[in-house]
């Protein structure tokens, strides 16, 4: 693709700077060259101008949000043609096998691509893989390098779900790897303070600084408080004080609990069910070259 597209560019100014008049033949070359080069890319050449990115979301606890909030935002991006995979950590129990109900979905979203345990959804942008509890209990340890390696190469965007599994080994393989690190805690203050106060600093939290992004879940009005956020940073700074405060990056709403318990009940994405949501996941939502990324 990349050679036809310079023959295009390479007759595209052969004929621009032509000084002669031209023929009615090389009128409309120069119109089709130009239409095509103008044209917006789609299919395998959007997909080869998208930068590849490898972002793992982990919680600072059980029940922060790190599944919710990965697997909902890789829906979106693969709502906007922007193919994705999303995954939980190697060799851990899956729960979107419960989740997402996989033994019923697989029957009609099974991919004919592939043996591997996966689903598609979104028009098959959005490629879930899925590892059922009775394989992972049999299956040999993995080597996180080499599986992420692999989960890499199927799409150009890997959202990894590791949930409040950040102590595993895989877990800090997965961290050096990968391109951004979101790391999520909610309004349980009481217990983010004693994590902070009586755990010991991971060793990714120092090394992969530059990659962590906080986020900040279920909040509200009356946490967003500026005198709240700086005790919140305060805390935040305590697994690395040299460093000086530590800002929280993104901040997302407490969601309509109504509608989150009853996507659950369905089996369903937050976004499945209640498209009209995808605004409260705005913060994470970045743009590449004027697309959604």
């Amino acid at each position: 693709m990349f050679h036809q597209m310079n023959r295009f560019v390479t007759r595209f100014r052969d004929l621009e700077q032509q000084a002669l008049s031209h023929t009615p033949e090389e009128e409309r070359q120069w119109r089709t060259l130009k239409d095509k080069l103008s044209s917006p890319q789609t299919g395998e050449d959007h997909q080869s101008v998208l930068s590849r990115r490898c972002i793992a979301v982990t919680s600072l606890y059980a029940q922060a949000g790190a599944s919710f909030l990965s697997s909902n935002v890789a829906y979106i991006w693969a709502g906007n043609r922007i193919p994705v995979t999303f995954s939980e950590l190697p060799s851990t129990i899956s729960y979107f096998y419960f989740a997402l109900d996989y033994e019923r979905r697989l029957n009609r979203k099974a991919n004919p691509y592939t043996s591997a345990p996966m689903l598609l959804i979104q028009n098959d942008f959005l490629r879930i893989q899925i590892e059922p509890p009775f394989q992972t209990k049999m299956t040999p340890p993995i080597d996180a390098a080499h599986w992420l390696l692999r989960t890499c190469k199927d799409s150009p965007v890997v959202m990894i779900d590791v949930s409040s599994h950040w102590k595993e080994k895989a877990a800090q393989q997965i961290f050096e790897l990968v391109d951004e690190i979101w790391v999520v805690f909610d309004t349980d203050l009481a217990r983010l303070t004693r994590l902070f106060l009586v755990e010991p600093a991971p060793s990714w939290w120092m090394t992969e600084k530059r990659k962590i992004k906080l986020i900040a879940n279920k909040w509200n009005q009356q946490l967003s408080r500026t005198s709240v956020m700086k005790r919140i940073s305060g805390t935040l700074s305590l697994w690395d004080q040299e460093s000086g405060p530590v800002e929280v990056e993104y901040v997302l709403p407490l969601m309509n609990g109504e509608k989150v318990g009853d996507a659950h009940v369905k089996a369903s994405l937050l976004l499945e069910q209640f498209p009209e949501e995808e605004h409260a996941f705005s913060p994470l939502i970045h743009t590449y070259k004027g697309r959604v990324l």
